[in-house]
């Protein structure tokens, strides 16, 4: 008997569907935004990547300014680029509105803000490091700052960009270059300039779940606590984002209502059912240093103020100074402080 053809064998259907497979994304990219001119020079970045094997959803989060229009010509431009479209939510919700839409097959996951710039090299650097510690949850490096043009930030005009400190019985160490970022870092301060400069494992994140939109704007700082409790999170000493410092920022506007935002995180980070008794310790102990630190601040603040005749204010700023060192006693935040 002649044997048939094995395109035949198939049949069209299924010899059409393997012909159009794509190949699955190793890394899937997040980018939400809500508008702004630096849309394109972002998604340049992550196009000038040295590992191509990546998707991109980008976010638009209400945008009222042609930004739709321009991330609409990207994805034409590259098909590794989609667009989705929705009411303006806010940043963590776009996030999750991202995650949503990714291919289900990635092994990593990273999220970058429209406004900053990855290093060539960042994916590369950053899933190097993952694939060196497969027990680790995640992994970040370093960030550098630009101003709204793109130039490096002069020292004195750069934005405090975080040490890595963390606890260890009960004192705020410096961290060493050589170990990971773990809870005891986060339990202290958030030590992650911004979440374009880390890389998660995507098998941890689909089992924690995305961001938690009470926590906007400090939604990234929870997202680092809560993929500590499941690992390591390895640090490279080399910089893979440019922070970009500019007017329009998110992170500069109007401050989150009360019971929201960082102190919803502090309080949630220290009662989450999810720490384990040690992680619980630690998590006071953290809070307890970071609320002196904020007391001297303030405190040295309020005595300036007395000296240059500013006392209007003072009553205020007594009320605020006890109500943080009754957190303090407390060994948690109050929802309703900001």
């Amino acid at each position: 008997m002649r044997r048939s053809p094995e395109r035949s064998q198939r049949g069209p259907a299924s010899a059409l569907s393997f012909e159009d497979k794509k190949p699955v994304a190793e890394t899937s990219i997040v980018v939400p935004t809500p508008g702004g001119r630096f849309l394109r020079c972002t998604v340049a970045s992550v196009v000038a990547q040295t590992v191509s094997n990546w998707e991109l959803v980008i976010v638009d989060d209400g945008s009222t300014d042609g930004t739709a229009e321009i991330a609409a010509t990207l994805a034409a431009d590259d098909a590794r680029i989609r667009i989705v479209t929705q009411k303006q939510a806010g940043i963590a919700n776009a996030r999750n509105r991202g995650l949503s839409e990714i291919s289900p097959g990635s092994a990593y996951v990273a999220l970058l803000d429209h406004d900053d710039l990855w290093m060539p090299d960042t994916l590369e650097l950053l899933r190097a490091a993952l694939t060196a510690r497969p027990a680790a949850s995640g992994a970040h490096g370093v960030a550098t700052t630009i101003d709204a043009e793109g130039h490096p930030l002069r020292f004195a005009d750069r934005v405090g960009l975080p040490d890595r400190l963390g606890m260890i019985e009960g004192r705020v160490c410096p961290w060493p270059l050589d170990r990971p970022t773990e809870f005891a870092n986060f339990a202290y301060d958030d030590c992650v300039t911004s979440v374009g400069s880390g890389l998660i494992r995507r098998t941890v994140l689909d089992r924690m779940g995305g961001f938690d939109e009470r926590a906007e704007p400090a939604d990234d700082y929870d997202l680092w606590v809560r993929l500590s409790r499941h690992g390591e999170i390895v640090f490279i000493n080399r910089i893979v984002l440019a922070y970009r410092v500019h007017e329009g920022q998110r992170s500069l506007r109007t401050a989150p209502r009360r019971g929201h935002g960082i102190a919803y995180v502090r309080h949630k980070l220290v009662t989450s059912p999810e720490n384990t008794p040690g992680q619980r310790r630690v998590a006071i102990e953290g809070f307890r240093a970071h609320q002196r630190k904020q007391l001297r601040e303030r405190w040295s603040n309020l005595l300036a103020s007395c000296q240059r005749g500013e006392c209007r204010a003072a009553p205020r700023q007594v009320g605020a100074l006890v109500a943080r060192l009754v957190a303090y006693a407390r060994g948690r935040p109050s929802l309703s402080q900001r």
